[in-house]
């Protein structure tokens, strides 16, 4: 065996010099995104969260407003992206959430047109009742007939065994024969008019005329106008032959209509005064026929949602798939190869050569039979235009739209059918089912009151049923869940409940979680149209959610001013008129009161604005100042978060030959990066934020234990003053 070495996975033959490149991680590891939240709400328009392909994409960042607005246009969702993301009017807190998913708990409605002859649906972009705002309008410019008008000639000079024949739209050839000379144009007429004289019978579709004057008639064939000519998704056409038609004034040859059906669709959205509108249809670009080679009795083509079918004497006798040629001119080669004797192809314009075979409309046996060797089977793409138009749209889609022809002629009509929804308590634990699939720090439901509550207030629609004792729940269920070992997301809740006093007491007491923050004040905030107007108490979570992710992280909101013009407490209805409403818990006076009982609220201090008085959690079984505090509940969770996922990162996957030094210095690491954010504290026993880190290694495991100084804020100030009376000399 040649001599050879193993180093860096590869075995080596060549002599020279090879290296291979480490990665120091010692020098500290970013501490991963933080002010992440997920909400649920209620919106005027958008897609529910329950149609949307993946909630972890339905996220938006504070440069997004616009974003949001235009997607959910009004309502609680839309307000409260301004509250999470300008939530405090203090220095200490330089920014807001830092991203937001939204789940839409109402289950809207888009409206909808569905269009004569199955044509397709029109379907409202805009979820609820603004899509009843959309019209659609569809002006058809009908198809004028193929037609030829024949010169003058002397039915008395004709031999009386004179013909011609005519092929209607690449039909089988049917040949009209003269029995005797007329004496008239009359005569003529009624010749033409008896079906013996026909080879195959009357022509359908078409009607023959006699004009001018005796010895010098006129014979004119025109194809019968057709009312729905616009469905086809072929051209129509004729094709006169027979080596006597110019006794009869005609000329041979392959005649069709000099304007092709084609319509203008326009879709309006009356509330915005916006209109998009496109003239559609009325190209035949690809052509096929087949010359008479082998005397076939008929030939046709069929073309499906995969393939082009040629047909002869009823049988398939060429199919070509669609996925086989990549445009027309690759189709338009193959059958024009001497293979496929009597067929032949053509593109009627050189702009449509790099079209797709599947731009065509589908037909189901047209003709396709020639006796001059033109190609009566004549393709537009309709129904593609219509799609086109449609996917540009911004206003309205198509769905289950037809794949051949354009849609018929109908008067500006609306859009019906969009409504708001209701949310039921399954949309809410869908939501919640949907934000387990990824990490965020908080989780805040827009909802302060029972269905009953908002709908008298017609602030939800009437077919809702949520309950607000139902939702806490399901946050709480939520919340332990996303904690436990094995789903590694810790997160916080920020609940709210627009209630008596007593009652708001009693709910905070059975939430009794560290996790939970419960607001019960309403707040006076610019909504999304600009308007000033009281919000229930899930403005207040919005804010204290938004703070929470803008602040530095540890950084308690205790005493921190939010970005409100007013507060207050009442178990009221919202449309009470402000002279009426009674409040129902002073901060002033039951400051005590209300955080014993675990909630979150704020005051008015005499040097003006509205600050938070404790960022209390509401858990209250006894003094633990993690819990207790949802602050330093937080720091935590982002520590134990990002320790975990670093060093997951770094040493999951790898062999087992890293040494305990390896792995200590990786922790040290990044706990020193905690410190350095002011995550953790400096102490005397634990100068870098943590102490007594032990590592081991036992097989497939690495078991690490430490213990970390997490940060707190300073609650109390504490001072023991000493007076003394001055005494002189």
């Amino acid at each position: 065996m040649a001599i050879n070495t193993t180093f860096n996975g590869a075995t080596i033959f060549k002599p020279g010099a090879y290296s291979k490149t480490n990665i120091d991680l010692g020098g500290g590891f970013p501490i991963g995104p933080a002010g992440l939240i997920a909400v649920l709400g209620e919106a005027d328009a958008g897609a529910p969260g329950a149609t949307e392909i993946n909630i972890a994409n339905n996220r938006f960042t504070a440069d997004q407003l616009v974003s949001i607005r235009n997607k959910y246009r009004t309502g609680p969702i839309v307000d409260s992206a301004a509250f999470l993301y300008a939530p405090a009017a203090d220095a200490a807190i330089p920014s807001g959430a830092q991203t937001v998913w939204f789940y839409k708990t109402n289950a809207s409605t888009r409206a909808t047109l569905a269009l004569a002859n199955s044509y397709g649906t029109i379907q409202s972009e805009e979820w609820g009742t603004g899509g009843n705002r959309v019209t659609y309008t569809s002006t058809l410019i009908a198809e004028t007939p193929a037609s030829q008008a024949g010169t003058a000639f002397d039915e008395s000079a004709m031999a009386g065994t004179e013909s011609f024949t005519l092929n209607t739209n690449g039909g089988a050839p049917n040949t009209f024969t003269l029995s005797g000379i007329p004496a008239n144009n009359a005569a003529l007429a009624a010749d033409l008019a008896l079906a013996g004289n026909w080879s195959a019978g009357l022509p359908a579709g078409m009607t023959i005329t006699v004009g001018g004057v005796d010895t010098a008639s006129t014979v004119t064939i025109t194809q019968t106008a057709s009312p729905t000519a616009n469905q086809n998704g072929y051209g129509r056409s004729f094709e006169i032959s027979g080596a006597t038609a110019s006794a009869f004034g005609l000329t041979a040859s392959f005649e069709v209509p000099n304007i092709e059906p084609s319509a203008t669709i326009t879709v309006e959205q009356k509330r915005d005064g916006t209109s998009e509108s496109e003239e559609v249809g009325g190209n035949v670009i690809f052509t096929i026929g087949h010359d008479g080679t082998g005397d076939p009795t008929d030939a046709k083509v069929s073309i499906t949602d995969d393939k082009i079918e040629l047909k002869e004497g009823g049988a398939v006798v060429y199919t070509f798939l669609k996925d086989s040629f990549p445009v027309l001119t690759d189709l338009v080669a193959e059958i024009n190869l001497a293979t496929y004797a009597g067929w032949s192809a053509s593109i009627t314009d050189a702009i449509y050569n790099q079209l797709s075979p599947n731009s065509l409309d589908q037909v189901t046996n047209i003709g396709a039979l020639s006796a001059s060797g033109e190609e009566p089977a004549r393709l537009k793409k309709d129904a593609d235009d219509v799609a086109a138009f449609f996917e540009l749209s911004s206003t309205a889609d198509i769905i289950s739209q037809s794949n051949t022809g354009l849609p018929n002629a109908i008067t500006e009509t609306p859009l019906a059918g969009g409504a708001r929804g209701a949310t039921t308590p399954a949309d809410i634990v869908a939501g919640l089912e949907k934000f387990q699939k990824f990490h965020v720090n908080s989780v805040l439901p827009l909802f302060s009151r029972n269905a009953t509550d908002d709908i008298a207030d017609s602030l939800t629609d009437s077919g809702s049923t949520y309950t607000i004792a139902g939702i806490h729940q399901a946050i709480k269920t939520h919340l332990s869940l996303m904690k436990t070992t094995k789903k590694r997301s810790e997160r916080q809740g920020y609940l709210s409940y627009k209630a008596s006093f007593a009652d708001s007491k009693s709910q905070a007491g059975v939430m009794a979680d560290g996790r939970i923050q419960m607001a019960i004040q309403d707040t006076r905030n610019i909504d999304s149209q600009g308007t000033i107007k009281w919000f229930q108490p899930w403005a207040l979570s919005c804010l204290l959610a938004g703070a929470r992710g803008g602040a530095p992280i540890g950084e308690p909101l205790t005493f921190k001013f939010l970005n409100c013009s007013g507060i207050r407490h009442t178990a009221q209805p919202m449309s009470t008129a402000e002279e009426d409403i009674v409040t129902d818990f002073d901060p002033d006076l039951q400051t005590d009161e209300a955080i014993q009982a675990g909630i979150t609220f704020m005051e008015a201090p005499q040097s003006g604005g509205f600050r938070v008085v404790v960022d209390n959690t509401t858990y209250g079984r006894d003094g633990n100042f993690v819990f207790n505090r949802a602050n330093v509940l937080y720091a935590a969770d982002i520590v134990a978060f990002n320790f975990r996922n670093t060093m997951e990162s770094v040493f999951v996957g790898r062999k087992n030959t890293v040494s305990v030094a390896d792995v200590e210095g990786v922790a040290s690491s990044i706990l020193s990066t905690f410190l350095a954010q002011g995550v953790t504290v400096s102490t005397t026993d634990a100068p870098l934020g943590f102490k007594n880190l032990v590592v081991r290694i036992e097989g497939n495991t690495i078991f690490i234990e430490v213990t970390i100084k997490i940060v707190e804020g300073i609650d109390f100030v504490l001072a023991d003053i000493t007076i003394q009376r001055a005494t002189q000399g």
